[in-house]
């Protein structure tokens, strides 16, 4: 008998749920409605109708009587199939719409639990499945194993969901290395929204901005690059050429954006970030076809962006044609980049900056 209430009361809780938001659901909804109302003593429905018939070919009169136990059927039977159409609305919502939402907490003073509330409703209109992956009391040497095994834990709480293809949800903080590693071994696979902090509101939101169509200027060095070239990214602040070692300064590729400069949330829009991640894959992919960099071993790269944008590219790694890369921390509280994460085929280091 507990058995029968606790399930009536998971299907009540999920009903009241879902009951505006999927057209089943809300279909299941009506039909509910009209049924119990039509079963209602005394309500509006409770009528006694007859209608006359009479054939002018076929001799006779034949009358019917919609009255209470024919009112009584109807509505049971809608009561019966609105029910059924909401289950089965309430299954498929958690088959298709479920989601799966990674939280890397890689900052002091990020909230423990993860940002759901903030989530659009269509990520959290099926069952939402969270991972927090917490390094910000690690040291950043030891963090690319947790990595690792964060990676187990993803890949097995995905198939534990039973899905063929759930919705992946990212949104983090963390060190630029961290994000980008983050990017490279959790964004393998397909359907992952991200989502980013507004520091004004205190809230996550996803990219829906607007693109405004601003893309990227490429400044090339003017001397010989040799074995290293450096990638500077300057999306949300200005990358000083003097921050950057010395070493790499004048062989340094900028990319900035040609319209309206660094600033906070530069790259709120998908359509804009996927265009202009596209544009810094293939510049990167392409970068030893170029005349004077057909012998380049390791890229540099120096990037202030969001994390949402950092996340994505280091998703877009591509270990058979990238070169080495070097992806640089900035410490703020001195003013330099003081360590890194190299990337030589499967192998990742870190490695501190004299």
């Amino acid at each position: 008998m507990n058995k029968i209430i606790d399930f009536a009361w998971k299907i009540w809780n999920q009903w009241l749920k879902y009951r505006y938001v999927d057209p089943i659901v809300s279909f299941a909804r009506l039909l509910i409605i009209i049924g119990a109302g039509l079963m209602t003593p005394g309500g509006v429905w409770w009528l006694v109708v007859a209608f006359e018939i009479k054939p002018e070919i076929i001799p006779g009169t034949y009358k019917i009587n919609i009255g209470p136990e024919t009112v009584t059927i109807i509505g049971s039977i809608l009561l019966f199939a609105g029910l059924c159409i909401g289950i089965l609305g309430i299954w498929r919502i958690k088959k298709v719409r479920s989601s799966c939402f990674i939280y890397l907490r890689g900052l002091s003073g990020m909230n423990d639990s993860p940002p759901i509330k903030d989530l659009p409703p269509k990520y959290r209109y099926g069952e939402v499945a969270h991972l927090t992956m917490d390094t910000h009391n690690e040291k950043a040497e030891k963090v690319l194993p947790y990595i690792d095994l964060f990676k187990k834990m993803f890949d097995g709480k995905v198939v534990s969901m039973n899905l063929d293809a759930p919705t992946i949800v990212f949104a983090g903080l963390a060190q630029v290395p961290v994000l980008y590693i983050a990017g490279l071994k959790l964004s393998t696979r397909d359907n992952i929204f991200l989502m980013d902090y507004n520091r004004f509101d205190r809230s996550w939101h996803t990219l829906d901005a607007i693109d405004d169509h601003e893309r990227l200027e490429i400044i090339y060095p003017t001397e010989k690059v040799n074995d290293d070239v450096a990638l500077a990214l300057p999306f949300t602040v200005d990358i000083a050429e003097s921050q950057i070692p010395k070493h790499l300064r004048d062989r340094t590729i900028w990319m900035k954006l040609n319209s309206k400069g660094s600033r906070t949330d530069s790259l709120s829009s998908n359509e804009k970030l996927d265009a202009i991640l596209t544009l810094i894959n293939n510049e990167i992919r392409n970068l030893r076809g170029k005349k004077g960099y057909e012998s380049i071993k390791t890229l540099h790269l120096f990037i202030a962006a969001q994390a949402s944008t950092v996340f994505k590219l280091g998703a877009l790694f591509q270990q058979n044609i990238y070169p080495n890369l070097k992806i640089y921390h900035f410490q703020g509280s001195k003013g330099i980049y003081s360590w890194y994460y190299s990337i030589e085929g499967s192998k990742i280091k870190y490695q501190k900056l004299d």
